[in-house]
């Protein structure tokens, strides 16, 4: 059982290792133009085989509505780009150290925010993909047990990485879970893992935001 105690540490950032080779997200960043003079900006340049996201308008805060009248079996199918918002309306994010955490204003990551939820090799389970990739390889959620919440390159058959993604009341809302136990957003920030979904720090919001690729 979930208790809401809150916990005295600096708020965590939890991941699991990329495979050997050490290979890093990229960076997306955007500058100035100071020669125009008319304020636009342009791209940074991005290191080959990384990738660079493209910006993001600014994001509200999610509400039961922002599923915008899709069907809610798209948010879930692998065709549909989403959010993924905890309950204290923070968003899950990919950091660009390969690790995921959570972030009040999801615009300031520095790689792509977005994931796309697709079927796994498990039946009843899902991948949870990132849209950050690495020398474009895919990078999913993984929750392998003890407590750890990362990022791992996509096996659909791997049952760290075969989540159950189950509607709540409302189908946009879900709890995230695999045998490991349930995804929970933490007190004090970032995500952690916990045997049961006892309390609303287990429930995510999931948000449309355009087609997935592919």
């Amino acid at each position: 059982m979930i208790t809401t105690t809150p916990r005295t540490r600096l708020p965590r950032l939890v991941g699991a290792s990329l495979a050997a080779g050490g290979l890093a997200l990229a960076l997306a960043a955007c500058g100035t133009d100071d020669a125009s003079g008319d304020g636009a900006t342009t791209p940074a340049a991005t290191p080959d085989g990384m990738t660079s996201p493209t910006p993001d308008a600014p994001t509200p805060t999610p509400t039961s509505d922002d599923a915008g009248g899709a069907d809610p079996a798209a948010l879930t199918d692998g065709s549909t780009l989403v959010d993924i918002a905890t309950y204290a309306s923070t968003w899950v994010v990919t950091t660009v150290e390969g690790a995921v955490t959570t972030l009040e204003n999801p615009s300031t990551s520095e790689v792509p925010y977005t994931w796309v939820i697709e079927p796994a090799g498990a039946e009843g389970t899902s991948l949870v993909r990132s849209s950050a990739t690495v020398d474009e390889r895919d990078l999913c959620l993984s929750l392998p047990g003890a407590d750890v919440v990362g990022l791992a390159e996509c096996d659909d058959a791997n049952p760290n990485q075969q989540l159950r993604v189950v509607s709540l009341d409302q189908p946009e809302q879900v709890n995230i879970s695999n045998d490991n136990g349930y995804l929970v957003a933490d007190q004090e920030g970032g995500l952690a893992v916990e045997s049961e979904p006892g309390s609303p720090a287990s429930v995510f919001t999931l948000t449309a935001r355009g087609p997935a690729e592919g």
